[in-house]
C-alpha cells in the first residue's frame, strides 16, 4: 500500500449522529456502554450543539466522580478484500513485521467539553481492532488532539493488525462528577501506509590522549564527525563537555558563547559529512555558565541546545547554573530530546522529553559508576523502556557508550574500546505485548501517555519535609 493512491471513503456509518433508530431513539449504528449503570453518564443526541450538520452525541456526568461510559460503533470494511488467515494469539511479544498489515487508517473526530479540566484525563478515544470472528486482537488510543475554536480535533493514523477485519470505536467520558462532552464528525478512512523511517545512528567512546587543549579537542571531535560521515551515519552522539575533557581546565576557562568556536568547527564537519550531531560544551551567556549540549544539523547550523538541569555539587561548586526547560527538536528524520549526565539519574527528565514527542533521547554523559559500573546499562535501558524511546549515550568513565532500542535491547556498545559504533534503527518500529494493560495485545508507547495519572503526582513537585 505504501506509495499507492488511496481513495478516501469514510467507513463510519452515521458519523454525525443524525440518523436515529426509531425503536431506541439512539443514533443508528451507535450504542452506549458502561461497566455499571450506577456510574453511567446520561447519553442523548443533542440537536442544539453540533460541529457540522444538525446534532451531536452528548455524554453528561451523573454527579459521581466514578462516572464512566462511552458511545460505541463497529466499523466494518477494514482490509476489505483481504483473505482470511489464522492468527494465534499465543506469543507474549510481537514485532511490527509479525503483527501489522500494510493498511493504515485515519481515525478522527471532533469533541467539545464543559466542566472538564483535563481532556487527557477525562476523555478517551479507544480503538479495538477485531478479527473476522469479532475477537479483539489489539487495543490502542487516539491521543493526539488540538483545540480549534470551541472544539477539539482528534486525529491519528493507525495501522491495522494483520488479522483485523473491523474495529470498535469507543468515545468515552470518565472520572468526572460534573463534566459533559459532545462528539461529532467521526471518521475512519484508509490512507497511504507510512513508510519505514530508517536512519543510521552512532555513538562514540573517544577521549584525547594526554594533556590537550580546547582547540585540539575541537579538531579531535570534528574528525569523529568526518569518520561517522564516511560510515553513512545520519545522527552522531558525542560526549559531555568535549572542550574540557583531558585539558585539566576549569569550566570558566573553556566556556564560550553559542554560536562560538566549537559550534563553528563541529558545524563545518557536520555540513561536510551531511549528518546531525549532538555534543556537549560549556556555554557562557553574560556572567552565567551552563553545561550545554548542542544539536547541529546536516547543514552545520545549531538548531537546538539543551542546558543541563540537574547539577552535581562538583558543577555547582565550579560555578555552573542549571537550565530550566526540556525542549525537543524536530529534525528531517524525527523528533529528538537531549539530557546530560546527572539528568539521567532522575527519571522525570526522560519522561518529560518523551511526553513532548521525543523519539530519540541523546545522552552525553561523563559517567555512571554506581555499583562499579553495574547500574549503568540497567538504568539506561530502563529509561528507554519506560518511555518507549531510542536512547543513544556517549560515555567516558567505563567506556561503554550505548545505542538502546525502546524494548531496552542494546543494539551497539563500545565495550571499552575507543571509537565509533553504529546501528540502523527504524523510528516507525513497534513492539506489541500480550496482557499489557489490555486483554489483547497492547503497545506501551500508545498506552502510557493515556493511562498515566499526572493528577496524583503532586508530591513530586514538593520537597519532602526533613
Amino acid at each position: 500500500m505504501a506509495g499507492q493512491q488511496v481513495t478516501r471513503r469514510n467507513l463510519v456509518e452515521n458519523p454525525g449522529f443524525e440518523a436515529l433508530d426509531p425503536a431506541t431513539g439512539l443514533p443508528r449504528a451507535w450504542l452506549t456502554g458502561t461497566p455499571r449503570q450506577e456510574v453511567a453518564p446520561a447519553f442523548e443526541v443533542d440537536s442544539s450543539v453540533s460541529h457540522s450538520g444538525r446534532s451531536s452525541a452528548r455524554s453528561a456526568a451523573n454527579g459521581s466522580p466514578g462516572t464512566f461510559g462511552y458511545w460505541v460503533t463497529t466499523v466494518a470494511g477494514i482490509q476489505e478484500g483481504a483473505g482470511t488467515e489464522e492468527f494465534r494469539m499465543t506469543d507474549l511479544t510481537l514485532r511490527r513485521t509479525d503483527f501489522l498489515s500494510a493498511r493504515s487508517y485515519r481515525v478522527a473526530c471532533f469533541f467539545r467539553t464543559r466542566n472538564i479540566e483535563s481532556p487527557s484525563r477525562n476523555i478517551w478515544i479507544r480503538v479495538n481492532w477485531l478479527d473476522a470472528g469479532g475477537r479483539e486482537v489489539f487495543t490502542e488510543f487516539v491521543s493526539r488532539f488540538v483545540k480549534e475554536g470551541d472544539w477539539y480535533r482528534a486525529e491519528q493514523v493507525l495501522t491495522a493488525p494483520r488479522p483485523a477485519r473491523s474495529l470498535r470505536l469507543e468515545l468515552a467520558l470518565q472520572w468526572t462528577a460534573t463534566g459533559t462532552v459532545w462528539w461529532d464528525d467521526v471518521a475512519v478512512e484508509e490512507v497511504r501506509h507510512p513508510a519505514p523511517r530508517k536512519i543510521k545512528v552512532a555513538t562514540a567512546y573517544s577521549m584525547p590522549a594526554g594533556r590537550s587543549t580546547p582547540e585540539k579537542n575541537r579538531r579531535f571531535y570534528a574528525e569523529k564527525i568526518i569518520e561517522a560521515g564516511r560510515l553513512g551515519v545520519d545522527l552522531l552522539c558525542l560526549g559531555e563537555g568535549i572542550t574540557v575533557v583531558s585539558t585539566g581546565k576549569a569550566y570558566a576557562d573553556v566556556a564560550e558563547p553559542v554560536p562560538g568556536p566549537t559550534s563553528r568547527i563541529l558545524g563545518e564537519a557536520a555540513s561536510k559529512s551531511r549528518l546531525c550531531v549532538v555534543a556537549g560544551i560549556y556555554e557562557r551567556e553574560g556572567p552565567l555558565l551552563y553545561n550545554t549540549a548542542l544539536l547541529i544539523d546536516r547543514e552545520g547550523n545549531v538548531t537546538g541546545k539543551y542546558r543541563k538541569t540537574h547539577l552535581p555539587q562538583t558543577e555547582v561548586n565550579g560555578g555552573l547554573t542549571p537550565g530550566s526547560t526540556y525542549p525537543v527538536f524536530r529534525t528531517d528524520f524525527g523528533t529528538v530530546g537531549i539530557e546530560i549526565c546527572y539528568d539521567n539519574f532522575f527519571p522525570e527528565v526522560a519522561r518529560s522529553l518523551a511526553l513532548q514527542g521525543a523519539e530519540i533521547i541523546l545522552l552525553p554523559i561523563w559517567g555512571d559508576m554506581r555499583g562499579q559500573g553495574y547500574a549503568w546499562d540497567i538504568v539506561a535501558r530502563a529509561r528507554a523502556i519506560d518511555n518507549a524511546v531510542f536512547l543513544i549515550a556517549s560515555m567516558y568513565s567505563n567506556r561503554r557508550s550505548l545505542i538502546i532500542n525502546p524494548d531496552g535491547r542494546i543494539l551497539a556498545d563500545t565495550g571499552g574500546d575507543q571509537g565509533l559504533v553504529t546501528a540502523e534503527i527504524d523510528l516507525n518500529a513497534r513492539t506489541f505485548e500480550r496482557w499489557l494493560s489490555v486483554g489483547s495485545y497492547g503497545e506501551w508507547k500508545s498506552l502510557f501517555p493515556q493511562e498515566r495519572r499526572s493528577e496524583t503526582y503532586g508530591g513530586l513537585m514538593t520537597q519532602p519535609e526533613k
